[in-house]
């Protein structure tokens, strides 16, 4: 048996619903996915479905699958559920299932990469069984068995969850916010850390071009890196992966501009999630120190001039931040980005988006997310993705756990 603690998972368990990183670890390991992301190569393989080709310009993806109309329920359920997290990934398409074995999508735009949507869990059906069964489930522990293991997934909070490791109640759990560093001094090389697809920031909507320019060339992305995300180079400046950096004289600028507007209590929005709340109360700190006026408030309250929020890459490519920014949030500009969706080699036209964004500064990229774990040494193939989820049908224990 494997014991994992988590610190944010929903019950019952629904992969249209997944938003966080242990909703999506936990859908994974219950239900099988159209198709699944190779771990060497970062490319789609077979999951349900075991081929796939596109015609009329990328506009038309046929898959050829088992459970193909089960595939076609689980998508067009996620087109019409209106929370469901990766609802944009889908919502314009034309969805059907043809045969038993073949499943017909068709998009109002041509998607060259249009098969990693199908690596999603949002593309699980929940009545094809997969890697996991369900031994049992409430909204504080889980136990799910495949032939070879068993995995307890418990719920804790982050610092009840480092506790139980080092008791030895669990072989895996989640680093606090903040404290990889002195983690890391105390137990040693059973953290371990991967960057991932994923970005902390501030979308900027009702404020006046001037205000959000400010605010973007004020962001103290390197304190956020160093006292959040406690990584070297984690600090952003785009939505794509660049060594891009703020000049040293935007920052001078942007404090010289700010006696001449108009001071603005802008309401900016946070989510209930204790290493969301610690960021976004450092950079509240800055930008009050400087003469700004942010307010922080709940995500959930009216009339918000900004949201802080992590965005999180739903498959591992450099269009998929991007893309639900344009496509979900309304952020950047769709015809740029239909382009790079297009594109054969993206660069330029993500490059573009990036310019793009970057002028208009409705996002403030903060930082890169970095997601730090304890894990046992004990455990064999256990590998966190670039997504943060780990695929535990590939993970062995050499030994029984210590408690019954």
């Amino acid at each position: 048996m494997v014991r994992v603690a988590l610190t944010d998972f929903r019950w019952p368990v629904d992969p249209a619903l997944a938003r966080t990183r242990d909703d999506t670890t936990v859908a994974r390991m219950l239900y099988p996915t159209a198709l699944r992301i190779d771990p060497a190569t970062g490319a789609p393989v077979a999951g349900l479905c075991s081929g796939w080709a596109a015609s009329d310009g990328f506009r038309t993806w046929t898959f050829t699958c088992r459970s193909a109309p089960a595939i076609a329920a689980a998508l067009r359920r996620v087109q019409h559920l209106q929370a469901a997290p990766l609802r944009w990934l889908f919502v314009d398409a034309r969805i059907t299932a043809p045969a038993a074995n073949r499943l017909l999508v068709r998009l109002p735009f041509a998607w060259r990469r249009f098969p990693y949507a199908l690596t999603t869990v949002a593309s699980a059906p929940r009545s094809v069984p997969g890697p996991f069964h369900l031994v049992s489930g409430s909204a504080d522990q889980l136990v799910a068995r495949s032939p070879s293991l068993t995995v307890l997934l418990r719920r804790y909070t982050a610092r009840a969850a480092e506790r139980a490791f080092e008791r030895g109640d669990v072989d895996e759990a989640p680093v606090p916010a903040g404290e990889v560093a002195a983690t890391r001094a105390r137990l040693g090389n059973v953290v371990e850390t991967r960057s991932l697809l994923a970005l902390d920031g501030v979308a900027l909507r009702r404020l006046t071009p001037a205000l959000r320019r400010v605010y973007w060339d004020t962001a103290n992305r390197g304190d956020y890196a160093d006292l959040i995300t406690e990584a070297r180079g984690a600090a952003a400046s785009s939505v794509v992966a660049t060594a891009k950096k703020v000049p040293p004289r935007s920052y001078r600028n942007a404090l010289n501009a700010i006696g001449t507007l108009p001071r603005v209590r802008a309401r900016i929005g946070v989510p209930d999630d204790e290493a969301l709340r610690a960021g976004a109360r450092l950079l509240y700190g800055d930008w009050r120190d400087i003469g700004l006026g942010p307010v922080l408030v709940s995500e959930r309250a009216p009339a918000l001039d900004g949201s802080f929020d992590r965005w999180t890459a739903p498959y591992p490519q450099a269009e998929a931040l991007p893309a639900e920014l344009v496509l979900r949030d309304r952020l950047g500009a769709r015809p740029l980005l239909l382009r790079a969706l297009a594109a054969g080699d993206q660069g330029a036209a993500l490059e573009r988006l990036d310019t793009h964004l970057r002028a208009s500064a409705h996002l403030v990229p903060v930082a890169w997310v970095v997601d730090a774990r304890l894990v046992s040494p004990r455990l064999r193939g256990w590998r966190e993705d670039t997504l943060g989820d780990v695929d535990y049908s590939a993970v062995r224990s050499l030994a029984s756990s210590r408690r019954p």
